[in-house]
């Protein structure tokens, strides 16, 4: 009698993008992250990065530059339009981030409204509760 192999199981969107955020966010390590969620592929947390990277890019700091470099007597109007472009850039990056953030919290929000009406049970903290 043969055995018959497991088919893998779809794993979803929001759960790949839950541990994506979750390891942007933690600062672990890829294989602390992979063991966390039980992923059984080494690659399989690399793979969700590279597709997701242009959803879930991790916001940078800028970085600091000196004032030597950077001084407004030393500026032309190209670098003024090259920074306004950079900066437009950052703004859509940033409005895309807080989209899809707010996007989460209404899908969490969803989520715990049908889980409360399903089981009959309140799940939302009461404003009164210690």
């Amino acid at each position: 009698m043969e055995k018959k192999k497991k088919r893998p199981q779809k794993i979803s969107e929001e759960f790949k993008l839950s541990v994506i955020r979750d390891y942007y966010s933690s600062g672990m390590s890829k294989n602390a992250c992979r063991v966390k969620y039980g992923l059984t592929s080494p690659t399989m947390l690399n793979s969700w990065l590279k597709k997701y990277s242009d959803v879930l890019k991790p916001l940078s700091l800028p970085s600091e530059t000196s004032e030597d470099d950077d001084s407004m007597a030393n500026r032309g109007k190209e670098d003024y339009k090259e920074e306004n472009a950079q900066l437009k850039k950052r703004v859509k990056e940033l409005e895309k981030a807080l989209a899809f953030s707010r996007l989460e919290t209404e899908a969490r929000d969803l989520m715990i409204t049908r889980a409360e009406e399903y089981f009959n049970i309140p799940i939302r903290k009461k404003s009164g509760a210690k």
